[in-house]
């Protein structure tokens, strides 16, 4: 995909990494043109930020609507510019390269440490477990060594997040287990089938975490990119 196949008024979210810093900004798309993109501007302490400061490497993720498919522009380029027509406020945004297809089974794992319970069939007697990842494929908990549970076998585990109050009644399959500590185990799931609703929660937690990142990195940030402005 190419950055003129996008379409106005989709959401985006800029990643810019900056020696160890690591930064989310979401926006819209507002303009689209044939070799570019406008987009609302991004805003701090209500002046906008700039991108120019050396050593920074930027990324666009975009998900189309039609395919909910997510798409990443690497290493994009950004400037603030003012329309002609509106005479108003923009980021730029263009990329020599096309976008790419995330794989989603290979995103990251976000931490849960919520308490629940899980059963192995029908009738069984639910046992408590602490759900310690989920990711949009995959789900793993730890609990008793009690429990021998051997793998290729269908659990049901059911949690509440305690931050968004979701209640999730998740089948998933066994694929790994491995010892821990205090007479525990850990069991490793892929989940039976995954879904949107898992999709967005598991954005939501990494967007939770980055925007914690983000608020002890981004005045740092902002500080910087302006004594490089003065030095211009």
């Amino acid at each position: 995909m190419r950055l003129n196949e996008l379409a106005p008024g989709t959401g985006a979210q800029l990643l810019v990494s900056i020696g160890n810093q690591s930064l989310e900004f979401s926006t819209t798309i507002r303009e689209v043109y044939a070799d570019c993109i406008y987009i609302d501007p991004i805003m701090q302490d209500d002046k906008v930020v700039g991108f120019s400061t050396k050593g920074i490497l930027i990324d666009l993720i975009v998900t189309d609507s039609d395919s909910e498919r997510a798409y990443k522009f690497t290493n994009v380029k950004i400037r603030t510019i003012k329309s002609s027509k509106e005479d108003q406020i923009y980021h730029e945004i263009r990329c020599a390269g096309e976008g790419r297809v995330i794989n989603r089974r290979g995103a990251c794992r976000v931490w849960l440490g919520e308490e629940g319970y899980a059963s192995l069939g029908l009738g069984s007697e639910p046992f408590p477990v602490t759900v310690k990842d989920i990711s949009v494929s995959g789900i793993a908990f730890i609990c008793s060594k009690d429990q021998d549970i051997p793998d290729g076998s269908i659990v049901r585990i059911n949690f509440e997040d305690e931050t968004s109050k979701a209640n999730f009644s998740l089948v998933a399959i066994i694929v790994r287990s491995m010892d821990m500590e205090r007479s525990r185990i850990m069991y490793g799931c892929k989940l039976n089938q995954e879904s949107n609703e898992i999709a967005r929660f598991v954005n939501n937690k990494q967007r939770e975490k980055l925007k914690a990142a983000r608020q002890s990195n981004l005045n740092a940030f902002v500080e910087e990119n302006e004594k490089n402005k003065q030095k211009e």
